[in-house]
């Protein structure tokens, strides 16, 4: 597991993968867009993840 350390508490954070699903109304179907971030354990601190 990959880890990076917090710049607010300085614990270890971890990198999570998340999906984000999207609803257009009128529409039958969902958009899902997968993506990542470091999230702190301690603190709730994150961000976005560098592709």
């Amino acid at each position: 597991m990959a880890a990076k350390e917090c710049p607010m508490c300085g614990e270890w954070m971890r990198l999570r993968e998340r999906d984000a699903v999207a609803r257009v109304p009128g529409l039958p179907q969902t958009t899902v867009t997968k993506y990542r971030e470091w999230v702190c354990p301690d603190c709730d601190y994150f961000e976005e993840a560098e592709e």
